[in-house]
């Protein structure tokens, strides 16, 4: 197999492994700062956050 699909893969399972968990706390979340944000700049920091912190832990175990 090609490597940098591999990377590829490695990469969207972290970021994966982030949603994961990133989504259903935003659920539990959005009630009390929903008010603040408001629904779709809420969801882009779901997005932005989970991504980040997705490239990060690959970035920290594959270097």
């Amino acid at each position: 197999m090609n490597q940098s699909l591999l990377k590829l893969a490695a990469r969207l399972a972290c970021v994966a492994l982030v949603v994961s968990v990133v989504f259903p706390l935003g659920r539990i979340l959005f009630p009390y700062v929903g008010a603040e944000f408001g629904i779709l700049q809420f969801s882009a920091l779901e997005a932005v956050l989970s991504t980040t912190v997705g490239f990060g832990i690959y970035t920290a175990f594959f270097g």
